[in-house]
């Protein structure tokens, strides 16, 4: 037990002094323009001599039990039992490139579960003790082709390499007859570690890979010297994760690392192109003397990968003297678009940042775990003095539940912290903030920099907040809460001035005759100055009595819906308005009601054209099947965006709560950035603490991980089908020649458009494609479509085809096909049918990418189009159509007379 103990210490204290005594420089024998070679960053360490348990060495003839010795990793965990604290069970592993492969369907290639294991290379060079698979997602594996899935407290790996060269060529150091020879050259999700837990130390270790190279999942974790490599989702995060002279390497030049809550000391990050940090905004990071890259407006380095920003969040992203690769300061941009801002972090003050230090930040787990000292850095005695300050702050019952559900339904922009919102003489807010980590004797001290507000009390965890907004508008107001160390959490707070009743009609609104194609409904308020900002709803009714009313347009963004524009779905109907008369200092009243004297007539739809305006669109699930009107399947979200036509658009969604149904075990980690749903509800570095990797992920560590883990596997052998939606517009025609315009946003913005490959194939529930519509009768399912989906041919492009729709089936129409990466941002695809042709234009405004394809069909009356798609949709996967514009040229009279006889 002693001669292992002294081992492990020793390891650590050489750790911690490795990069002082060989600084981080690089040469030109270990590098290849100036880029890492195979994960070596020029620090040596030695580990040849330590001593073990069980040795792994493939020279062996055979294994022997008896000494402990075998030629396999697998054979030897399997001998190997569970450890201790005091002593771990080392099991020590010649040089080689030992290959991993399994099965496709194996949900993993090795799986450890025992507490207190260390994987430990024997050599003086990392790069030579090499674990190897090369499966990925669609390529060699059904999941996302995990190597290590690590469920266990205690586990380390020191001083090697776990490569899934799925998608790179590995270079074996003095002996290319060891050389490892890439699967395919496009990017897919190769894991090469997954890793959930307590209490995991990796030292000296590279992960190679491309895309989601590692998920961390931990409670705690300490990285030192270690290099990771990635192109997007490669890291996660945990509770609380520490890395320390460490280096994150994009090899394709730049990438989105989704690093959650994680600590970077003295770390190095290199990427030619620029990065970014996150894809959501629930767990920020921070970083500590780290050097970035450059920052240029060709090769932007920001906190976020969208141009989307979160609003009122109380997390911020901390950062103490970073610094770029040419040794200047360097503040890092919130997105990469536009004008830099700089909302989403802060710099420490030279006492915050004392508590910053691996003592501190592990030696007991978040939120309330038990003060164990754990001191995998051995620095407590040089931070004894701060290793009980205060580094995160949890923040509770600040929101609603329906300001809770608005912002998880709102995506990634929107802080899951708290925001709450009191009105001046009505509601106020009880805020309680507590100081982590636990063991703190802190007190907290609460400060407004408005009158606006008014605080119960000045020092304590819990504070009230009242309005005195005597205004006619909301104001926010920020609220600190700052711990004696001078760490500090903002709660936004949204004062509203004291609300009035609602006003009164000075006239009853009415429903005005047609004009111009569009119906006004008229009325009058006694707004006394004040906004109008009246709910207003149209509905269609078979007749005056509106026994059954179908609801077809809505005002949103305080914008009352005035006006709306007929097509023929409206022929034949009366339209109801309902009017909550309300205005900006005041709820909404009880609705009123009105209806037109007359049902709508052919001759009022001036029109053919349909091209809702998504801003009033109502996207609740209606699968009737009616000419003339939209038919929605699936869960549709309204969403906003600058960028987006009228500034807003229809989101693929799942219903709130809903399973995803994602690409194996890892789907709901790459969600989540590995750090589980409480730590997305706030467990940033700058903000509300949470549960990390999640009680399950604790509860999972050691022999009780494997029930946890054999849970994963099930999920990854047994996905569940992907949500499938469509939105239909129905036109029984006849119609003849038509025209689709359709502009489309995919979250993933490489020109991949979905979460992973996926298949044309119609019989396939899980295969994620999708479909644009023409010449489509969604009552029998018979039609023309582009069809189009992510392949294994490449991580930056989709296939798109022309299909003929039969019975729900598709089946292409020709042989051609675009291999283009034109599903970008701000997507304009137009589909055309003249004649006998059908033609497809796409261009996107990101780039020149561009799609065309042409086909000849049998011509038929159906006028009817819409979308289908079936990709999975977690934040960052999804698609948001923001226009969809129908034109039906030369038959346009026609159409509308017919819709009136058949009304």
């Amino acid at each position: 037990m002693k001669m292992h103990w002294r081992i492990l210490e020793v390891a650590g204290m050489v750790l911690v002094t490795a990069t002082t005594l060989v600084p981080l420089a690089h040469s030109q024998d270990n590098l290849r323009d100036a880029a890492p070679f195979n994960g070596y960053t020029g620090v040596k360490f030695d580990t040849t001599n330590y001593a073990y348990d069980y040795l792994v060495d493939s020279s062996l003839s055979q294994d022997d039990p008896a000494n402990k010795k075998f030629k396999t990793l697998q054979a030897a965990y399997a001998a190997a039992p569970a450890g201790t604290p005091e002593k771990p069970t080392v099991i020590g592993v010649k040089p080689d490139v030992y290959l991993m492969h399994v099965e496709e369907s194996a949900p993993y290639s090795i799986q450890i579960t025992k507490n207190y294991i260390t994987i430990l290379g024997l050599t003086d060079d990392r790069r030579k003790v090499v674990f190897a698979d090369n499966r990925g997602a669609k390529e060699g594996a059904t999941n996302d082709g995990y190597i290590f899935q690590v469920s266990a407290t205690g586990f380390s790996m020191i001083n090697l390499s776990v490569v899934d060269y799925c998608n790179l060529d590995y270079e074996y150091p003095g002996n290319p007859s060891k050389n490892l020879k890439m699967r395919s050259p496009v990017i897919t999700q190769a894991v090469a570690i997954q890793m959930s837990g307590d209490k995991h130390v990796y030292s000296h270790v590279a992960f190679l890979s491309r895309l989601d190279t590692t998920f961390i999942q931990t409670t705690r974790s300490y990285f030192t010297n270690v290099f990771i490599e990635g192109t997007d989702d490669f890291l996660g995060g945990g509770t609380v994760g520490v890395f320390k002279d460490s280096e994150i390497y994009f090899p394709t030049g730049r990438g989105v690392m989704s690093a959650s809550g994680l600590t970077f000391i003295n770390t190095v990050f290199k990427a030619s192109r620029g990065l970014e940090f996150y894809k959501g905004f629930g767990s920020p990071s921070t970083l500590i003397n780290c050097t970035m890259p450059v920052n240029t407006p060709q090769s932007p380095v920001t906190w976020m990968a969208w141009d989307v920003l979160p609003v009122h969040q109380n997390l911020f992203s901390l950062t103490y003297h970073v610094k770029d690769a040419n040794g200047n300061p360097l503040r890092i941009r919130d997105k990469i678009k536009g004008p830099p801002t700089y909302t989403l972090s802060r710099e420490l003050s030279d006492e915050e940042v004392k508590a910053f230090n691996p003592w501190n930040l592990l030696r007991a787990a978040l939120p309330n775990g038990p003060v164990d000292d754990w001191d995998p850095a051995n620095v407590r005695a040089q931070y004894g003095n701060d290793g009980s300050d205060v580094f995160r702050m949890s923040v509770a019952g600040a929101i609603s539940s329906e300001e809770g559900a608005a912002a998880a339904a709102a995506g990634p922009f929107v802080s899951r912290g708290s925001a709450p919102t009191v009105r001046t003489g009505t509601s106020s807010a009880a805020i309680t903030v507590t100081p982590l980590p636990a063991r703190t004797s802190t007190t907290l001290t609460w400060s407004a920099p408005s009158n606006l507000v008014t605080l119960s009390s000045t020092t304590g965890n819990k504070v009230t907040i009242t309005g005195n907004n005597h205004t006619n508008h909301a104001e926010w107001v920020s609220v600190k809460a700052k711990a004696a160390n001078g760490f500090y959490v903002m709660v936004p707070v949204n004062v509203e001035p004291v609300f009035i009743d609602p006003p009164k009609f000075t006239s009853k609104p009415v429903v005005a005759a047609p004009l111009n194609g569009k119906v006004a409904v008229h009325y009058t308020l006694g707004l006394g100055g004040n906004e109008d900002q009246s709910l207003i709803t149209w509905y269609q009714c078979d007749d005056a009595s509106c026994a059954s009313p179908r609801e077809v347009a809505v005002s949103r963004g305080d914008q009352p819906l005035r006006t709306y524009t007929l097509t023929a779905g409206d022929v034949g109907k009366y339209l109801r308005v309902s009017i909550q008369p309300k205005h900006n200092i005041s709820d909404p009243g009880p609705a009123v009601v009105a209806i037109a004297s007359k049902p709508i007539a052919a001759v009022n739809v001036t029109s053919t054209t349909i091209n809702p305006n998504f801003r009033n669109f109502v996207p609740a699930e209606n699968s009737t099947i009616e000419s003339g009107e939209w038919s929605i399947i699936g869960t549709w979200t309204s969403v906003t965006g600058d960028d987006l036509v009228n500034g807003y658009g229809l989101r693929v969604s799942n219903a709130p709560g809903a399973g995803r149904g994602g690409a194996g075990a890892g789907a709901a980690a790459r969600a989540g950035a590995g750090a589980g749903a409480a730590a997305r509800a706030g467990a940033g570095a700058g903000g509300a603490a949470g549960a990390g990797a999640g009680a399950a992920a604790r509860a999972g560590a050691g022999a009780a991980g494997a029930a946890g883990a054999a849970g994963a596997a099930g999920a990854a052998a047994a996905r569940p089908n992907n949500p499938h939606a469509s939105l239909l517009y129905v036109n029984d025609g006849p119609v003849g020649d038509m025209t689709v315009k359709v502009v489309m946003s995919p979250e993933k913005t490489a020109g991949q458009g979905f979460g992973i490959a996926g298949s044309p194939d119609d019989s396939d529930p899980r295969a994620q494609r999708a479909d644009i519509y023409i010449k489509y009768d969604p009552r029998t399912k018979n039609g023309y479509s582009l069809r189009f989906w992510r392949t294994i041919q490449s991580a930056e492009k989709c296939m798109f085809q022309l299909y003929k729709i039969e019975d729900g089936v598709g089946h292409p129409l020709n042989d051609q096909q675009d291999f283009t990466g034109v599903f970008k941002p701000n997507t304009t695809i137009t589909l055309s049918v003249v004649g006998t042709k059908l033609t497809v234009k796409g261009s996107n405004t990101t780039d020149s990418d561009t799609l065309s394809l042409e086909g000849t069909i049998t011509p038929n009356t159906f006028g009817g189009t819409g979308a289908f798609w079936s990709g999975t949709v977690p934040n960052g996967n999804s698609n948001v159509y923001s226009e969809f514009e129908i034109t039906y040229p030369g038959k346009a009279k026609v159409a509308l007379k017919t819709a009136a006889l058949k009304k």
